[in-house]
């Protein structure tokens, strides 16, 4: 007999919804069980394309569904810290998609609700989860490029339509808020540690008033430091370079590599290896990771603390870049 599957709901019915919903589809841990919009008819039709069983016209229904084991909570920016202390209330746990919320503060009051209510949350940085992430860790950590001493990054693309969420304020947009957290997620999670001190610029949208360009240093120690820039005002780049005394991983593929293959190169002095992962599905792996956490009552890989962590560092970004100046994250 198998198990029995964890039951899902979406909140939401976005590009990244359907992405996660088509992922789910071979899950052995969970099973896509609703999904909730605004609109009952976008929700209907998202349902009927993906073969989901029940379609709500509001996201409190969803929460009110006792069948709903765990949220995932798709929405724009701005409701992430809403509509996931309500589903904390109503004893759902949640998969929230990144930045956790806007603020420190709204990731606190959200991990304390979270706490208080025995539930389970995490932010939702699928790429953590794929095989090659797991092998550049490793590397790093067995000294297959010496000491660690840089660690460098970048992730935009082209976005112009003034409508798009990404680029309203009021919502919560933003380069930081958007491409540039997996620069820093990526950049906390090789280093080990977080930043001591930090300096960005930014250029801000005379019209969106929001980031739309950045790039930043930060310094986790005497002798380690990342360097990344992140943006929607150039054409689509896409890349992870970690360096040491010794040599250096290239990491062409990191933020999206579905379910290719990881294809890392690693260089050390005039020795030059390719070094692949197996491919995987890193939204289904995450979907997976976290049902397996709901099952047995384990904390997730990755916990909502870090997600406060990252958040720390954003603001702290937006800031130098706002007042011109070095800037310490802080605890």
């Amino acid at each position: 007999m198998g198990i029995e599957k964890v039951r899902w709901a979406i909140l939401g019915t976005g590009k990244i919804a359907g992405v996660l919903a088509k992922a789910m589809k071979p899950s052995g841990e969970a099973v896509l069980y609703a999904v909730g919009s605004r609109s009952k008819q976008k929700a209907e039709t998202f349902a009927h394309t993906l073969g989901i069983p029940k379609a709500y016209g509001s996201y409190q229904e969803v929460l009110d569904d006792p069948g709903v084991q765990v949220i995932y909570n798709s929405l724009p920016n701005h409701l992430h810290c809403e509509w996931t202390l309500k589903a904390a209330q109503a004893g759902k746990h949640i998969l929230c998609e990144k930045p956790l919320a806007c603020t420190v503060e709204e990731c606190r009051r959200m991990i304390v609700m979270a706490e208080a209510n025995n539930v389970l949350l995490m932010e939702a940085f699928m790429y953590r989860f794929h095989p090659q992430m797991r092998q550049v860790k490793e590397l790093v950590e067995s000294g297959a490029i010496g000491e660690l001493r840089m660690i460098r990054s970048a992730l935009s693309f082209g976005l112009y339509d003034l409508d798009n969420v990404r680029l309203k304020k009021a919502l919560c947009g933003g380069a930081m808020m958007d491409v540039g957290s997996y620069c820093v997620n990526f950049s906390r999670y090789i280093a080990g540690v977080e930043p001591e001190e930090l300096f960005a610029f930014a250029h801000f949208g005379s019209e969106s008033e929001v980031d739309e360009t950045v790039a930043g240093s930060l310094r986790f120690s005497r002798d380690l430091m990342a360097q990344f820039d992140c943006g929607f005002q150039t054409t689509w780049r896409s890349f992870a370079e970690v360096v040491g005394t010794e040599g250096k991983i290239d990491i062409p593929a990191l933020w999206h590599p579905g379910g290719h293959p990881g294809k890392l190169v690693v260089v050390r002095g005039e020795d030059t290896k390719h070094v692949e992962t197996k491919g995987a599905d890193c939204y289904l792996l995450e979907v997976d990771h976290l049902s397996t956490c709901v099952r047995e009552g384990k904390s997730p890989m990755l916990p909502p603390e870090d997600g406060l962590k990252n958040m720390r560092v954003i603001q702290a970004i937006l800031r130098s870049a706002r007042e011109h100046r070095p800037i310490s994250p802080g605890v």
